[in-house]
């Protein structure tokens, strides 16, 4: 890492890239990846119900902290200005082990920081189809554009509600988009 980024979330990664760490952090050989349509553990980024029970756990709430509005002692976002020339020490990230955005089981960022990956493929209608409602959903339905979670520094407050989703091409890396992994409880104890 660049000095004075070594405590931030991962960044400028595509969902490639994302998917290939979260595969090889889970002792999965991802130089064998091809579909994951097909496999069950065809990836280790999060499903975006996986990450929204993670974000707010079993109650429904607006932000993981609750319906409290958002705070900078909350979280980080709505910091991008305008014109202004960001280089890799200034740009305005928190490190992961600030808590900030922290959910109901202490999972930090689940707001704000960083845009996070997940493993769908995003249709703005998912939740709408009857394959939405089955144990372990995810949408495996190519539709050129990964889904994704959480909002970031860059964007105001309301993108950073644990029920808000959009997505972007699978190529897309930026300043404001990384990802978490998930794992079976069974590999990591």
């Amino acid at each position: 890492p660049l000095l004075g980024t070594e405590t931030w979330p991962m960044i400028l990664v595509s969902w490639y890239g994302a998917n290939a760490y979260s595969l090889w952090a889970n002792n999965r050989l991802w130089s064998n990846y091809r579909d994951e349509a097909a496999d069950p553990e065809g990836s280790f980024l999060p499903t975006e119900a996986q990450w929204e029970y993670a974000a707010r756990g079993a109650t429904p709430r607006v932000y993981p902290w609750g319906d409290a509005a958002p705070t900078p002692e909350k979280l980080r976002a709505g910091l991008h200005r305008q014109k202004l020339d960001y280089t890799a020490q200034t740009l305005p990230l928190a490190a992961v082990n600030e808590e900030l955005g922290m959910s109901p089981f202490g999972l930090h960022h689940m707001a704000g920081n960083v845009w996070q990956w997940c493993r769908d493929w995003y249709d703005e209608s998912f939740y709408h189809h009857p394959e939405a409602t089955e144990p372990n959903a995810w949408n495996h339905h190519p539709t050129r554009v990964r889904s994704e979670r959480g909002g970031s520094w860059v964007g105001p407050n309301i993108l950073c509600r644990s029920s808000y989703r959009r997505g972007r091409p699978p190529i897309a890396r930026g300043r404001c988009l990384g990802f978490r992994c998930v794992s079976a409880v069974a590999d990591i104890t």
